[in-house]
């Protein structure tokens, strides 16, 4: 997950300008690095102190222009959230804790495809949204 100047020097560094990034429970997959970006700065004003334990990850490995990590992401619904339809979700100020998997595919040192995996509804219900 990725507001903060880290996010921005995280996604300009690692991502393509043209990343394709699937979301759980998202039908069509965030295109472009621009995207991928105002996503993340949305994802810092709900969740400001949301945290991926990354240092170690709890799997990380590699193969030819893959690799696949596996971290616990943490935060608090301190923002508002807009929800599918539109409408705004008041914070509850509620913390979640699940576990989150990225598998990217590496072109050229820049990740130009991205599909993350975590179990949304079990981060809905520990936030009080479900």
């Amino acid at each position: 997950m990725h507001g903060t100047p880290r996010t921005g020097r995280h996604l300009t560094k690692r991502h393509s300008d043209n990343v394709a990034v699937f979301w759980p429970g998202q039908a069509e997959p965030t295109k472009g690095g621009h995207a991928h970006h105002a996503e993340a700065v949305e994802f810092f004003k709900t969740f400001p102190d949301n945290h991926v334990a990354n240092n170690p990850y709890k799997i990380l490995f590699g193969y030819c222009d893959y690799t696949c990590s596996v971290a616990d992401i943490t935060g608090t619904m301190m923002g508002p959230m807009k929800g599918a339809d539109g409408s705004v979700i008041l914070p509850t100020n509620k913390t979640f804790n699940v576990e989150f998997c990225t598998v990217a595919h590496w072109k050229d040192g820049k990740i130009v495809e991205e599909k993350l995996f975590y179990d949304l509804i079990g981060l809905l219900k520990q936030i009080g949204l479900m």
